[in-house]
């Protein structure tokens, strides 16, 4: 059950990734930059593919995770907005960073609580 599972999770991320590579202006999944993150405000495009990539790859960490029977750690999140300000403020105090690396931060911190 859990392997089927998984493979779904997999399946949706997958074809996700694929949806926003040429929005986000990436050309690897996972590697999307703060720098591009802190930009995404130009287009209304660019910023719903940034914000939509980052509640799939949140929800992806999460999804995982209760599968495989961990704690379901989104539910400490009230809005999309706290996660999308709380990675507003971490590129821009680590604008050399990757906007996956802050994802992971915040997912391990709120993994904490």
């Amino acid at each position: 059950m859990k392997s089927a599972i998984n493979k779904k999770i997999a399946i949706v991320l997958t074809t996700f990734a694929f949806l926003t590579q040429p929005v986000f202006g990436q050309t690897s999944f996972g590697t999307r930059d703060c720098g591009r993150w802190v930009k995404r405000i130009d287009s209304s495009q660019t910023k719903l593919a940034a914000e939509g990539w980052l509640a799939g790859y949140m929800s992806g960490m999460n999804l995982v995770g209760v599968a495989n029977g961990n704690k379901d750690v989104l539910e400490k999140v009230n809005s999309l907005d706290q996660i999308n300000l709380w990675m507003d403020n971490y590129c821009n105090n680590n604008p050399l960073n990757s906007a996956s690396d802050g994802a992971i931060i915040l997912f391990l911190e709120l993994s904490r609580k």
